[in-house]
């Protein structure tokens, strides 16, 4: 009907030059088609979406936007669109394409309707999704060159380390969320058991908790020794007690003087904490482990482990009197 309509009006023209003003009655009735020609493939991508059929919605979606352009709505659908094709994990052509046209309609919902919150939300988790991680970084330092204190870029740097396995920088700005807020006992919390996750990934499972590195007093002592010297008998010392070989610790393991140094910034965060919030029974908890954790350091020095293992059980001991205390 509509293309029947602009081709009637075209021959008017041609016909009557007292009908050319009627040519751009034709030029606004050929868009008014144009949009209901756009909104009708953008709600046929919709049906096509919702029978999960994304692939030839997709095609209707930009079929429409070439239509409708400046519809936003039809750009988000687009996004969300493209997001089911998405692969996580998957670095293939159709992949990247896949999260180029999401973050595109993403940016475009933006740029025209800046007040729908869902687009930049969308835009940052499909960054993340697709491993973007260079991309979130510069984003959230961006924000930092801006405004040093923004707690929500210190956040987002914090998973985009932590989600790239780059624990050192990870760290860091968990330290520095730490340090923007001194009197959040949460946050330095957060410090400790970051570093206890580490160092129980990195070298503290349960064969390095059941190691005991102290001599074992069930064991006989050895016998002494005898020998002959000049003809007479001489008692030697008696001999060790047979040193105890401790699990071995793996490639990429923290052990010795580095486990030590980093078990103790924990504990130094973790005390903070109680120092903030004395009753906060989580912070003794990971005490207790975070000391446990430091004693793998010492397995050549007993007395060291005995030490650690001393200060753990009674963090321990603390965490279960709170916990029965009213």
């Amino acid at each position: 009907m509509c293309t029947f309509l602009l081709l009637v009006f075209t021959r008017m023209i041609q016909r009557s030059a007292r009908l050319r003003g009627l040519f751009l009655a034709s030029v606004v009735t050929a868009s008014g088609c144009s949009e209901l020609r756009g909104r009708h493939e953008a709600r046929e991508g919709n049906k096509l979406y919702r029978d999960g059929r994304y692939a030839d919605a997709l095609a209707l979606y930009e079929q429409a936007q070439r239509r409708i352009p400046g519809l936003w709505l039809l750009w988000l659908n687009k996004g969300v669109t493209c997001r089911q094709l998405m692969i996580p994990g998957a670095h293939t052509p159709e992949n990247e394409r896949a999260v180029t046209c999401a973050l595109e309609a993403f940016q475009k919902v933006r740029a025209l309707h800046p007040a729908d919150q869902r687009a930049e939300g969308l835009y940052v988790q499909t960054l993340f999704d697709a491993d973007r991680f260079e991309t979130l970084t510069a984003m959230y330092q961006a924000q930092l060159r801006v405004n040093p204190t923004d707690l929500s870029a210190v956040n987002g740097l914090i998973q985009v380390y932590t989600r790239w396995n780059r624990t050192e920088e990870a760290l860091y700005w968990y330290q520095q969320r730490a340090s923007l807020e001194p009197k959040n006992a949460e946050a330095q919390y957060a410090v400790g058991v970051f570093i206890w996750n580490q160092l129980f990934q990195k070298g503290g499972g349960a064969e390095m908790a059941g190691f005991d590195p102290r001599p074992d007093p069930n064991l006989p002592v050895p016998p002494v020794q005898r020998k002959r010297r000049k003809g007479k008998r001489a008692a030697a010392a008696a001999a060790p007690a047979p040193t105890k070989v401790p699990p071995a610790f793996g490639p990429g393991d923290i052990t010795g003087e580095a486990r030590e140094r980093l078990a103790d910034a924990g504990i130094a965060r973790l005390q903070k904490a109680l120092v903030l919030r004395p009753r906060y029974r989580e912070a003794l908890t990971f005490l207790n482990l975070l000391y446990r954790q430091k004693s793998f350091a010492y397995f050549s020095t007993p007395d060291k482990w005995q030490a650690a293992v001393d200060a753990a059980e009674r963090w321990r001991r603390e965490a279960e009197t709170l916990a029965r205390s009213p």
